[in-house]
This record gives structure tokens, sequence and C-alpha cells, in this order.
């Protein structure tokens, strides 16, 4: 017969009885004159809270920040780039529309770049000049609003399509970023002119080339430094200022998962002629996506740390708790409880403190990542800083995005550390001898 059947046998209380939870509990909440650590459970639970806290709302910013990058950025960059060889008796236009007939594809179209010098009376600044297809450019995410471009802040805020590559007028329209508009001093129907290195060849070499555009209208991203460069224009006055050929010089595809280009990418390639490069915006921006990746698993075990070193004042409050109770122990197991009954009875105070302060810190959390904004604006005000300069860090606003597993993980990890720092004060209680605990009282 076991232990815990010899003690229902007898009618005694089995493990983790009502019992047990009674006096953890009446220990917790002693008085110091009575014996009690009522202070230092509190701050055990106040450091185990804020810890927790501070470890949402940390993941929460980073995985806010990932996505704020892939939806601004990949609104404007292309998920797949096709390059096509040069002796392709096929156009790229016509093998852009048969990418787009291709499953879970959303965009496909050819892209003529070149970079640029435009002015606005006395300001200048330098530019990125994608030449698109207009009825491309009106499927962009940042346009139509899609897979979250409105909601992170992208799309047209002035101006409008209207015309954009339609007639000889519509040719010479062009949108550009909202940063590039405000350094010109430049709204929509106003003039700037495009200075392009790449001209006509003379006999005296190759002169710049410079036209007057009309701004049809005024594109955000949302970060900072791409508003700065961004110029659209149609695809066929890109071909003709940069002297590039009228099939442009690559395809841009948008699928519609850019976490997992691969299968469009084994699509395309299937199709495609020989010698056609395919790259995703994975491989273009390796280095960077690496480095926030890095990031975001350092910082996650730095504030697992943090939770850990906050779990472990449960030790010291614990050890101080047995210390106070040495006398009740001894009276405890005179009257029959076994050291298993009295060892998860300081098992349970610990354990109700940092089920407690994580329950706390993750409600904390969730409220800190739902009210980052305002958070963000009231610190500002206080401090008279702009705590997030858009100038620094490229983004207008500090994002926040909630992961529900990163929440379940959170909150395993403060209990499982809450868990393991009550252990061995615990046992220690559950091994004092009676006899010798009596003795010295």
């Amino acid at each position: 017969m076991t232990q815990a059947a010899a003690q229902q046998s007898a009618g005694g209380a089995g493990p983790f009885s009502g019992f047990e939870f009674m006096l953890a509990i009446r220990y917790l909440r002693a008085r110091r004159k009575q014996g009690g650590v009522t202070l230092i459970s509190v701050i055990s639970f106040v450091g185990i809270m804020l810890a927790v806290t501070a470890l949402i709302a940390v993941m929460s910013v980073m995985n806010g920040f990932r996505h704020e990058l892939l939806t601004r950025l990949l609104g404007v960059q292309p998920h797949v780039y096709v390059y096509m060889p040069g002796d392709s008796p096929v156009a790229s236009g016509d093998f852009a529309d048969q990418i787009l007939a291709l499953d879970d594809v959303r965009q496909a179209g050819p892209v003529a770049s070149g970079q640029a010098l435009v002015t606005a009376g006395r300001n200048a600044t330098f530019a990125q000049v994608s030449g698109v297809r207009p009825q491309d450019f009106a499927r962009f995410d940042l346009i139509t609003g899609a897979n979250g471009a409105r909601e992170a802040g992208g799309g047209l805020i002035q101006g409008s399509l209207e015309g954009f590559g339609e007639g000889r007028n519509g040719g010479d329209r062009i949108v550009i970023g909202s940063a590039m508009a405000a350094t010109l001093g430049v709204r929509a129907g106003d003039e700037v002119t495009l200075v392009s290195p790449r001209g006509a060849s003379t006999v005296l070499g190759v002169t710049p080339r410079s036209k007057r555009y009309t701004v049809a209208g005024v594109l955000t991203v949302g970060v900072q430094d791409l508003d700065q460069i961004l110029v659209y224009m149609p695809i066929e006055q890109a071909a003709l200022f940069f002297n590039r050929p009228e099939d442009g010089d690559f395809i841009d595809v948008r699928v519609a998962d850019p976490d997992a280009p691969d299968a469009v990418k084994d699509a395309i390639r299937a199709i495609a002629p020989d010698g056609t490069l395919i790259l995703d915006w994975r491989g273009q921006n390796q280095a960077f996506w690496n480095a926030l990746q890095v990031e975001r698993v350092a910082m996650r075990l730095i504030m697992m740390i943090i939770v850990a070193i906050a779990a472990m004042n449960i030790i010291s409050g614990l050890v101080m708790l047995v210390k106070n109770k040495t006398r009740d122990i001894a009276i405890l197991r005179t009257m029959g409880a076994t050291r298993g009954a009295i060892t998860r009875i300081f098992l349970i105070a610990g354990a109700a403190v940092g089920v407690l302060g994580t329950a706390a810190g993750i409600v904390l959390g969730l409220l800190v990542v739902a009210f980052i904004g305002p958070i963000q604006d009231f610190v500002s005000f206080v401090s008279g800083v702009n705590i997030f300069d858009p100038e620094v860090y490229s983004l207008y606003r500090l994002p926040a995005r909630l992961d529900w597993g990163e929440v379940v993980f959170v909150a395993f990890w403060g209990f499982f550390t809450a868990l393991l720092a009550t252990l061995p004060p615990s046992w220690r209680a559950g091994r004092i001898d009676p006899v010798e605990a009596l003795r010295y009282e």
C-alpha cells in the first residue's frame, strides 16, 4: 500500500488537498510578527510580474518590427525577381502574363529601374525610379491596401492614379514618396524635374538627360528611407528616359505568401526560358534578415534570464518562511503530517507567488501591447523627447504585434522558473527533524 493510500485509509488528507492549500495561503498571508514573510512575497510577485510584462512587451515589439518591415518593404519590393536572358525570344511582358496565371501569384509585371536627381526650385534629392505598367502599379498592396498595407500606414496620401500612363500627358505623370515631396516642397499637381546621367550619346560623350514631370500622387510606405527615394513612372517613359529596353530590367512578381515563395519560384522555373535567373526577397536581403532573426533570438534569451532572476526571489522568501515556521513544521510532523505533505505546503506557497505573478505579468503585458501608441505619446510628452524618432529608426511609430504562441511560451517559462525556484527550500522543509526542531525552540 502506498503512502497516499495509507493516508486515505486512515482518514487523512491526500496529496495537494485543501488542507495543504489552506496552510500554504495562511503562511503567505501571515504578518511578520506571526512569522510570515508577506513583504518578501510581494517583492517576488512584483518582480515576476514586471519581468513577464517586459518579456511579452519586448517580444511583441520585435514581432511588430518584423511584421511592419515585411508589410512596408514588400509593399514596394518584389517578392520574386525574374531576370530573363538577353537573347530570350519571349518578351518580358508576355512572360509576366504567363507568370500571373500561376497559382499563388497575385501580381507580375516588368520593371525598368534607374537612378535620377529630382529637383524642384532650389531643392534637390536623389531618387530610385521604377518604371511599371499602370495596370501592375494599380495592383500594388500599397495602392489596394491588401495584406495589411493600409493598416501599416501605407498608401496614396495625395492625388490619385487617374490618367497615370494614359495618353501623351498621362505618360508624364509620376508618383513620388512623401518624404521626397516634403524635401522638395511639392504636392500632387506640382511639377518636378528629373535628371539622369544616362542620357543621349553624342560625339562629346554621354550627356545628362532632364525632363519635367507632373506629380500625380504622393505615396507613403511608412519607412522614411524609402519615402525619401521612391519614384514611380510608366514603364514606357522609364525606358525612354534611362535608355533601357522597353521590356524592362526584370519581372516583379508578388506572391500570396511572401514568407514561402519557393513553390512559386519552382513553378516559374518550370516555364522559364533557359538562362533565366530567379531570386526572392530573402536572398536579396539575406544579411539584413539574418541579423534581425539573431537579434530576436538574443533578446528572447536575455528576457528569459531576467524572468529567471526575478523568480529567484522566491527562494529567499521561502527560506525565511521555512526558518520562521520551523516550530509549526515540527508540530505538524508530530501530529502525523508526512515529509511529502510539508514539502507540498511550501511548494504550493512558492508556486502560488509564481503563478499569480506570471498571470498578472501576462495581463499587464497584453495591456502594454494594446496601448503601445498612447504609452509612447505619454512618455514623449513627459520627457519632452521624441523617443522614437523616424529619422533614426526609419519607422514613424513603435510597432507591437502580439503572438499568442509567444504568450503561451512566456506563461510556461514563468511558471516553470517559479516552480523550479520553490523546490530547494520546499525539500529542505520536508527534511526537518521534528525532535531537533523542538529541542532548540
